[in-house]
């Protein structure tokens, strides 16, 4: 299997939450220190003149607002670093980002399939024999529940503790549709005139939701999308080769379209 990785995008934006991160802690270490105002200076003390003063008269609203702001940073950050960052998965010895554990799930393939991780306007794919899929990758533990397109994680009070570090299920199906339709577009289906390959013009795209967490429980009633943890991916792009039987020639030149209109700094080429 050969690697295609933009590896400068993933450490950009894993950058980026690691500053978000700091600037949402830096700012909420603000707003304690704002609530210790009326502490150091008593309401029944003169006003002060200055920034002395103006802390005296608008400490609450600065506690507020830096409460908010922080949180929403921190936030932003968590989103970031939950999809970018090295870390050790639950019940695995590695330490890993999300496009590194999908590669290891992944291994074994042959030189026919390529796998691009942010190199593409999807986030992660792979083709080859199968055609092409999409992954709607999710790094969460605890219970979602699929019924049709309907996802769902039931309430616990253990989220509660982890709002702001959990990226959500939101709609895996939704996210895959859209990341199918960039893939058409990159492959000339439903174009027409010079330029557009007839090779590629019925290659299969599908996409499967890819749960990284060994800890997620899916309870699964009939989904209009796969729903998959990270060990099965796999067997589910051999099965869909086996159903698609694309022709070497196809393979060959789905790959170099997509290898063309690819943006990485890293190529990997593994048996």
């Amino acid at each position: 299997m050969k690697i295609y990785r933009n590896a400068a995008q993933i450490k950009k934006k894993e950058t980026l939450g690691r500053r978000f991160s700091l600037a949402g802690l830096a700012i909420l270490f603000v707003g304690l220190l704002a609530s210790f105002v009326p502490t150091w200076l008593p309401p029944d003390q003169p006003l002060q003149a200055g920034f002395t003063g103006f802390l005296q008269l608008y400490w609450s609203w600065i506690s507020f607002a830096a409460l908010a702001t922080g949180f929403m940073l921190a936030s932003i950050g968590s989103y970031y670093i939950n999809r970018f960052a090295r870390r050790r998965w639950p019940g695995s010895r590695f330490y890993e980002r999300p496009d590194e554990v999908l590669e290891r799930n992944m291994k074994g393939f042959d030189d026919k399939y390529n796998y691009f991780a942010m190199s593409l306007p999807v986030g992660y794919a792979v083709a080859g024999p199968n055609g092409v899929t999409v992954f709607a990758v999710r790094s969460d533990k605890g219970r979602v529940i699929v019924n049709g397109d309907k996802w769902r994680e039931p309430f616990s009070f253990g989220r509660i503790f982890t709002i702001f570090a959990r990226e959500g299920v939101g709609n895996p199906a939704q996210d895959l549709e859209e990341q199918k339709q960039k893939i058409r577009q990159l492959l000339g289906q439903g174009q027409e005139g010079a330029g557009v390959d007839p090779l590629l013009a019925s290659v299969p795209v599908d996409g499967a939701a890819v749960f990284l967490n060994q800890e997620i429980q899916l309870e699964l009633n009939n989904p209009t999308v796969p729903a998959l943890r990270a060990d099965q991916l796999k067997d589910h792009v051999r099965a869909r080769a086996k159903e698609v039987r694309l022709s070497n020639a196809t393979v060959r030149a789905l790959n170099e379209r997509l290898v063309s209109q690819a943006t990485y700094q890293e190529m990997v080429a593994e048996a």
